[in-house]
C-alpha cells in the first residue's frame, strides 16, 4: 500500500451534507490554560541537546574573633541536559476524496495537527507528573539534577531539601472538605521547611502569596469545591467526622490573600494531588524548544505519491526536549 493511514470516509459523506455540526470536537481541543502556573514553556533551543546549571548555596558566614583569619570555603556548580525529540503525525487522504466529500475541506481539518502540537507540553507534564509509561511520549522519565525523580523523600541519601519527606507528604484523603484543606495546609508547612543546601531556609514564609495551583483528579471536584470555595464547613472531631453543628472558618477564604486555582483533570485517575507555588522559579517542569511546529502539505507539486497514487497528507513535525529543575516549587500530597 503507497499510505498507511488515512481520512475514514462513508457514502453519506459525499452526498449534500449538512455542516451545521461541522465543529463538533474540532474546538474542544486545546492546552489547559493553568499550564503555565506549574511548567516553563517553550524555552527556546538551538542545539541537539541543552546543558543547563546553577550554583548551589553559597557558605554561611562565620564569626571571625580577633586575630583570627577569614575562612574559607567552597560550594558546588551543578549541570544537567536535555536532548530535544522529534514529534510528529501525518494524516492522509485520497484525492478523490478531498475533491468529493461535500463536508468540507479535508485539509482544512487536517491541519488540526496544530492544535494537537499544542497539547503535547500537557501531555508530557502529566507523563511527567505521574512517573507513567506512554509509547507515544517520553521513553523514560527524566529525574532533577539532584538525581532524584519529581517527587522524592530523599536525594543523594538524604532528605530532599533538608526536611524528612522531601517534597512528598501523605494526605488523608479525599472524603470531606476539611481534609483535603488540611492536606494543603501540610503541603505548605512542609514547603516552609525546605532548606539550602546549607542547612538555611530556602523559601520564604510567603511562598503562598503569589497564589498555589493545585492540580487534582476531576472525579474530587466537589470535595475540593468545598475545601477551598465553601465559605463555612462543618467542625471535625480527631477522626475528621461532624461533632457538632457549628460552621468553621474557611482558612484558605479567610485567612489567606494569594489565592487558590483549582486545576481538576481527568488526565489524573487517583486521589493524589499537586501543588505549585506560583510565583516559586524556576518551574519545576520545563519544556524547550528547538523547531516549533510546522506543517506541510504533501501534494502533487511536490509528492511523487501524490501524483502517482493521488494520495495526498498533512504533516505536522517539531523538535522539542522536557526536563525537570530542581523541584522546591512543588509538593505532592500522596492519598
Amino acid at each position: 500500500m503507497p499510505w498507511s493511514n488515512f481520512v475514514s470516509t462513508s457514502d453519506d459523506l459525499f452526498r449534500d451534507v449538512q455542516a451545521t455540526f461541522l465543529e463538533t470536537y474540532q474546538d474542544v481541543i486545546g492546552r489547559n490554560a493553568k499550564l503555565g502556573n506549574a511548567m516553563a514553556l517553550g524555552m527556546p533551543s538551538n542545539k541537539r541537546k541543552e546543558f543547563y546549571g546553577y550554583f548551589e548555596s553559597p557558605p554561611t558566614i562565620d564569626r571571625i574573633d580577633r586575630g583570627e583569619s577569614i575562612t574559607e570555603d567552597s560550594f558546588k556548580a551543578i549541570s544537567y541536559s536535555v536532548e530535544n525529540l522529534t514529534w510528529g503525525k501525518a494524516i492522509g487522504f485520497h484525492e478523490d476524496d478531498l475533491e468529493d466529500i461535500q463536508l468540507g475541506d479535508l485539509r482544512q481539518v487536517a491541519r488540526g495537527l496544530a492544535k494537537r502540537a499544542a497539547v503535547l507540553p500537557e501531555q508530557v507534564f502529566f507523563q511527567i507528573l505521574q512517573g507513567s509509561s506512554n509509547a507515544s511520549l517520553l521513553k523514560a522519565i527524566p529525574t532533577a539534577p539532584d538525581g532524584a525523580s519529581l517527587y522524592s523523600a530523599t536525594a543523594g541519601g538524604t532528605d530532599r531539601f533538608g526536611v524528612s519527606g522531601g517534597n512528598i507528604v501523605s494526605g488523608t484523603g479525599v472524603a470531606t472538605g476539611v481534609a483535603i484543606r488540611n492536606d494543603f495546609w501540610g503541603a505548605v508547612e512542609q514547603a516552609m521547611q525546605f532548606q539550602d543546601t546549607e542547612g538555611e531556609p530556602l523559601l520564604e514564609d510567603g511562598i503562598v502569596d503569589g497564589g498555589v495551583t493545585v492540580v487534582f483528579n476531576a472525579a474530587n471536584l466537589e470535595a475540593y469545591m468545598e475545601a477551598f470555595i465553601q465559605t463555612r464547613s462543618a467542625s471535625l472531631g480527631a477522626s475528621l467526622t461532624p461533632f457538632s453543628n457549628a460552621a468553621v472558618t474557611n482558612t484558605v477564604l479567610e485567612g489567606y490573600n494569594g489565592g487558590v486555582t483549582l486545576w481538576p483533570t481527568q488526565r489524573i485517575t487517583d486521589n493524589d494531588a499537586y501543588l505549585f507555588f506560583n510565583d516559586i522559579g524556576p518551574k519545576a517542569v520545563f519544556e524547550q524548544v528547538r523547531q516549533p511546529p510546522r506543517l506541510i502539505d504533501e501534494t502533487r507539486e511536490n509528492s511523487e505519491r501524490a501524483r502517482r497514487y493521488r494520495i495526498m497528507a498533512t504533516l505536522l513535525d517539531m523538535r522539542a526536549g522536557y526536563g525537570i529543575n530542581v523541584p522546591y516549587g512543588t509538593v505532592k500530597i500522596n492519598n
